[in-house]
């Protein structure tokens, strides 16, 4: 959850930014999403390196003192001004960045290890790092109503120390497996890894576009956009608790080649659907749909390949910021560039859904079935 709430804190200070003493402009607060999505597909890069040497546990350290760092260089800033307060907000997006990677990629792993249901852990892990990035532009604007905003990094800084302090010592129940994995990629892992980029892509055309699709491309007001939004936050966060609590009756197996489809649907429905109800309801649909299509795709990577837990973790962390990272910039460029609507992406993205349905069918075929036995 402390993950979710530092990871969206710098778009949550959008308005803030934009005034004194910051002066930040469009071009240069975009700008400050940069390091923040390197930064994460670095650190999910590193991340097996790096537990190889000390251990997932290790790698969830090393991401507490990134988030640390990136947190106190934010407070720092408001301290100085003009370029010397841009550069501690780069520093800030970095640092952030890197302790997505590294503590994303250990959360998903040492979750994994917590109970012989691995699949409905990984999936609690995803709810509260999702919770966290729901809740966060509500603390915020809280605080920064009041004029105290620093004051919630400093409580998240401190909140990662404890969580650091609580960490010393532990070693996970299930033993890490401590050989070196092999050198070639295997199959299953390029499948699983290829399905989180593709999904990354589809969530974030839901999650990034959808008050502006509702808003500015349908002219609908804009409460209604933020409930589309909001709507689609909500049932995703919902249904990943709900299908958590039913792994035992939903096969996660099922689950994860199904729910593609419906994803491909919702893009195909979007366009067609032109009253604030059936648009708003649509994003719900595409929240329902997208919820557990990661989650799931970790559990059954982990039980597909234990060995090789460690890559596994980085590789489909590293796809999931990739994509996202990959897919606003493309949907941006091609609405403000191109001057293609959304109701036309949306139509497009249809068929990158039917890509993730082809992927994550032939990564469950990929996989050993006592492996995806275990998984459930």
């Amino acid at each position: 959850m402390l993950q979710g709430f530092a990871f969206t804190l710098v778009p949550s200070l959008a308005t803030l930014f934009s005034a004194a003493p910051y002066g930040i402009d469009a071009s240069a607060f975009g700008a400050l999403f940069i390091p923040l999505t390197l930064g994460a597909i670095l650190a999910a890069a590193l991340a097996p390196m790096l537990a190889r040497r000390r251990g997932m546990v290790g790698v969830l350290a090393v991401g507490i003192v990134a988030n640390i760092s990136g947190l106190v260089a934010l407070i720092v800033s408001v301290a100085v001004h003009g370029n010397a307060a841009y550069m501690l907000l780069l520093v800030d997006t970095s640092a952030l960045g890197l302790g997505f990677g590294f503590n994303f990629s250990a959360v998903n792993e040492l979750a994994s290890q917590l109970s012989v249901r691995a699949t409905r852990d990984v999936t609690f892990a995803n709810v509260l790092t999702g919770l966290g990035t729901s809740l966060t532009p509500l603390i915020i604007g809280a605080f920064v109503a009041r004029g105290i905003w620093p004051l919630w990094p400093a409580v998240l800084a401190l909140a990662f120390a404890g969580v650091l302090v609580l960490a010393l010592g532990w070693s996970p129940a299930r033993r890490v497996h401590a050989s070196q994995p092999p050198k070639a990629m295997p199959r299953a892992l390029l499948l699983f890894g290829g399905a989180a980029l593709l999904y990354a892509f589809c969530e974030g055309a839901f999650s990034s576009w959808a008050t502006t699709f509702v808003h500015v491309d349908r002219s609908f007001s804009l409460a209604t956009g933020e409930a589309a939004l909001a709507g689609f936050w909500l049932a995703l966060t919902l249904t990943r608790v709900g299908l958590a609590l039913a792994s035992r009756y939903i096969p996660a197996r099922i689950a994860f080649a199904v729910l593609p489809f419906a994803v491909a649907a919702t893009f195909v429905a979007l366009p067609l659907w032109r009253t604030p109800m059936l648009l708003v309801g649509g994003f719900v649909l595409g929240g329902v749909a997208c919820s557990v299509i990661f989650p799931y795709a970790m559990a059954l990577a982990f039980a597909a390949m234990p060995a090789d837990e460690d890559r596994v973790a980085g590789v489909l962390v590293g796809a999931l910021m990739t994509g996202e990272g990959f897919g606003t910039f493309a949907i941006g460029l091609l609405r403000s560039d191109a001057g293609i609507g959304l109701a036309a992406i949306y139509r497009a993205a249809a068929i990158v859904a039917l890509a993730l349905a082809i992927v994550a069918i032939l990564a469950v075929r990929s996989s050993p079935r006592s492996a995806l036995k275990e998984s459930s």
